[in-house]
């Protein structure tokens, strides 16, 4: 950690601290000893604008958070969601792409596909890291706000309009992926709508904002903070916004028709709530200055501490200044050191968790670097109290005010040290590498918020102590760090048992224990049925599939491949591709072209159809005596149902007056339902390496060639191997298509839910300018026909992404979540290979996996050869997604025929 040193001031900064002490005199004079003693006035202003009456948050509020997928912002808006169910809330963030580097991803001329360079190679890793974060964020807002009851939109921009209506007792939640700045009317060539103008304008009803929109803490903070040109980069954002608010005024005064009696049709101005910072405060010269911590509100401001304080000091000063000369009303939030799940990779305290939970070392002990700093850590679930408090608070003179948000209590990174220390016991501190002297020469600093006005103004007072946040924030590194917890083939060493059982026994003594359904408590965790490869040996919940898994662990040992398919309808009669015939060259099931005995006993053994139990077909088989009798008596196995080429193995699902038993820890029923199609790793025999699922109304050809195309993998144009395929799926069967000009199709629209997902992975396709499948009506992938390699670790990780994100959507299908999953693991292997100074080889291979060499045609590198899509992998063996062409590899569709 580089030295805390502090910066010299811009020239402007110092004339603004100048005229600080002038406006700290007239503003915000209320006093922690008398501020609420003073009779309260009417609400109203120097301007006489109408203002509410009384903010206070319901469920008739309509919200709009700038900083939406932010650390702070995106914690917010869940916890507006749980505490008032607002009828709207709108969300507004850039997602970590801003107009700065729009440039850098602007798509090129029309048929020059030459200069079409992947945003990979224009932004760097900083960014697309930020990026991510930003999106997993964003996720899980969505996640844990959609519900049977709530509906969900985004828009790219404010001109999009997705015509969709809500009942009036739903919760409307709408994304914008936009950039504020510049955002302030004048900047706009004549004929440009606004961001903020447009959002206002089809929300007339916006009752309060709340602005914590900023640029990440980075080393260009300098050329951010302080922005004098229209094409800069602005911190904070402030000017749009109150120019908005300021527009808002404007128009409510029109249609008052200008009498200024505050009791017109023009509303009233929303309640506006903002971040600023406890860097506001000179933290250096603690004991000289005239505001020592812990810091007051009300006393004079001489220096900030750093830049970016400078520049939050200016959007306090411009605060009262839109308030003195158009009479919107503010709150300000001087934050101080916010930590918690979720916080951005960057912070102190982050940091130094995620050392020690994925790394296990604190650090090399390099010196203090500032951990003797006095901070004074707030808690995020405090953090966002203080927030919604001041949401719903109106001062006494109707004037603009700021709170200090912090605990009043000052701890140093040391002392953050010794609690994690105390969690993870087997680490030993280090010694400070640094002399005496050296440490001398570091000037400490002290910053310390006082507690009294925040406590007998907005009643808000910080409830967590810094053992109690430390051990949430812990245990969310920790799942961060192994979500999917170890393979489930192998065993963990009893040395990372007891490690992980102390640990998890350490934390369980400083926070409460979640329950495996409480979304909340596990902010973002997921929690999968104990029957999944991607379950927590600790924490997995039971399922209808543990028993079902087991019987065919023990049916399938001994195969090399699987065929599999789910039919838990409980009317079903027949699996379909069971009666269907077949040409006498076909091998459409595993054994089919062995022969004899072997093919027999490998056929009734490696083809398993997971079927209701309740279903007419399983009673049917159970009553007509059509059983497989296993030869070997001492297998253990029972007798097993045949129909056709399938073994069925019976699935007890649920009634449908008892369907809750589905829903398990997810938002729908279809994940739980669908476990092994998509997590398939605990249901078969530990020699099974590839397991074929395919829809029971899909019929594969030529199962063989499948198998083997899996198994050879792509390889260069001399036929060494390149590397490995972990998943091969075919493109979408093409289908009558509603969007094509004189098409007779009849489109129908999707369920909320499914709806939702796809509209939220459209707004990330458009941040990342196309560089992801999908954008049209229906998946690009066709997900009935599934090849799973399960030999592969890094495949089992990425299928468990994949489960999850099938898993939280709560869709009613799984081909947008794989067609988002896959797009995303590709774009990120291609990102890591460019940044190591590598090329993503697999971007040029033919059907066969092989390169085509450079004088290939276009014609010969089209798309119906396949494609090969990156599996991000920490091995030197590569894995891909392999992506076939519906046509020509055996693929028959009875649906279709």
């Amino acid at each position: 950690m580089a030295k805390t040193r502090r910066k010299p001031l811009h020239p402007l900064l110092t004339a603004l601290t100048l005229l600080l002490f002038i406006i700290s005199a007239t503003s915000a004079q209320e006093t922690d000893d008398d501020a609420s003693n003073d009779p309260e006035p009417p609400n109203t202003n120097t301007n006489n604008i109408p203002i509410p009456n009384n903010p206070a948050l319901t469920s008739d509020s309509v919200i709009l958070i700038t900083g939406a997928a932010g650390f702070l912002g995106s914690e917010l808006a869940s916890a507006l969601k749980r505490t008032y169910n607002p009828k709207k809330l709108l969300l507004v963030d850039n997602l970590g792409i801003d107009s700065e580097n729009e440039s850098a991803y602007v798509p090129p001329p029309k048929h020059d596909t030459a200069s079409a360079v992947p945003i990979y190679e224009k932004l760097d890793e900083e960014t697309l890291s930020l990026f991510e974060i930003r999106r997993q964020r964003l996720f899980r807002v969505f996640h844990e706000l959609t519900s049977p009851t709530n509906a969900a939109t985004t828009n790219s921009n404010t001109n999009t309009n997705n015509g969709s209506s809500n009942n009036s007792n739903e919760s409307q939640i709408r994304f914008y992926r936009a950039d504020l700045r510049p955002s302030i009317p004048e900047f706009f060539d004549f004929g440009e709508v606004p961001l903020l103008e447009g959002i206002f304008s089809q929300h007339p009803d916006i009752t309060h904002v709340v602005h914590l929109a900023d640029v990440p803490l980075t080393p260009n903070w300098e050329l951010q903070a302080v922005p004098r040109q229209k094409d800069s980069v602005k911190a904070g954002r402030m000017e749009g916004v109150l120019e908005e608010l300021k527009m808002v005024v404007e128009r409510n005064k029109a249609a008052d028709g200008n009498n200024n009696s505050g009791e017109g049709g023009g509303g009233a101005v929303p309640q506006f709530v903002y971040a600023s910072s406890s860097e506001v405060y000179d933290a250096l010269s603690t004991n000289t200055g005239p505001n020592p911590p812990p810091f007051k509100e009300h006393l004079p401001i001489t220096t900030p501490s750093t830049l970016r304080g400078a520049g939050k000091l200016m959007e306090e000063i411009m605060a009262s200044a839109f308030h003195s000369t158009h009479g919107i009303y503010s709150v300000g939030l001087r934050l101080f050191d916010v930590y918690g799940p979720w916080s951005t990779p960057g912070s102190e305290v982050f940091d130094l968790v995620e050392r020690v939970a994925v790394e296990n070392d604190l650090g090399d002990g390099g010196g203090n670097n500032g951990k003797d700093n006095v901070k004074d850590y707030v808690f995020i679930d405090d953090a966002v109290d203080a927030i919604m408090a001041a949401m719903q608070y109106r001062s006494v003179e109707g004037v603009p005010v700021v709170f200090n948000v912090g605990t009043g209590r000052g701890s140093t990174l040391k002392d953050v040290e010794d609690v994690v220390v105390k969690t993870f016991p087997h680490l030993a501190k280090k010694e400070s590498g640094a002399t005496v002297a050296e440490d001398k020469m570091r000037q400490s600093t002290t910053s310390i918020a006082s507690t009294a006005r925040s406590e007998a103004l907005l009643g808000f007072k910080a409830q967590t102590s810094l053992e109690e946040g430390l051990a949430h924030t812990i245990s969310w590194h920790l799942d961060r760090s192994l979500p999917y917890d170890h393979d489930p083939s192998s065993t963990p060493s009893l040395e990372r048992q007891s490690f992980y059982s102390s640990v998890m026994k350490s934390l369980d003594t400083q926070r409460p224990k979640c329950s495996p359904l409480d979304r909340e408590c596990l902010r973002g965790s997921p929690v999968f049925p104990c029957a999944s490869e991607c379950r927590r040996s600790e924490r997995c919940t039971p399922s209808l599939w543990d028993d079902v898994a087991s019987l065919s662990r023990a049916v399938t040992s001994g195969c090399d491949a699987v065929l599999y398919t789910i039919l838990l309808d409980e009317n079903a009669e027949q699996i379909p591709s069971a009666t269907y015939t077949v040409g006498g060259d076909s091998s459409p099931f595993v054994g089919a072209d062995l022969p004899n005995d072997l093919g027999k006993r490998t056929a009734a053994r490696c083809n398993i159809a997971f079927v209701s139990e309740q279903s007419p077909l399983v009673q049917r088989l159970k009553s007509e005596g059509e059983e497989y009798v296993e030869e070997d008596p001492d297998s253990g196995l029972p007798n097993l149902l045949r129909h056709g080429f399938w073994t069925v193995l019976p699935v007890r699902t649920p009634s449908e007056k008892d369907s809750s038993a589905w829903l398990h820890a997810f938002s729908g029923k279809f994940a739980l339902e669908y476990l092994p199609k998509l997590s398939p790793g605990m249901f078969f025999g530990s020699s099974v390496r590839f397991a074929a699922y395919a829809d029971p109304a899909v019929v594969l050809d030529n199962l063989p060639k499948l198998l083997k195309t899996v198994e050879d993998g792509p390889r260069s144009s001399s036929g060494d191997r390149r590397g490995s395929t972990g998943l091969l799926l075919s493109t979408k069967h093409p289908k009558c298509d509603p969007s094509v000009r004189g098409s007779t199709c009849q489109w129908t629209r999707p369920p909320k839910n499914d709806s939702l997902q796809a509209s939220v992975y459209n707004t990330i396709r458009v941040a990342l300018r196309g560089q992801l499948l999908g954008g049209s009506l229906d998946p690009t992938l066709d997900s009935s026909f599934v090849i799973h390699a399960l030999n592969y670790e890094d495949v089992r990780l990425f299928r468990c992404d994949v489960y999850t994100e099938v898993a939280q959507w709560g869709a009613t299908s799984d081909e947008r979540a794989v067609e988002f999953m896959v797009s995303l693991h590709d774009l990120w292997s291609k990102a890591v290979m460019h940044w190591n100074g590598q090329e993503a080889w697999w971007l040029n291979q033919d059907e066969n996996g092989q390169e085509n060499s450079e004088g290939s045609s276009d014609e010969d590198k089209s798309d119906d050869k396949g494609t090969y899509m990156g599996i991000l992998s920490a091995s030197e063996n590569q894995l891909v997604t392999h992506v076939v062409p519906s046509e020509g590899y055996g693929i028959i569709r009875l649906e279709d025929s």
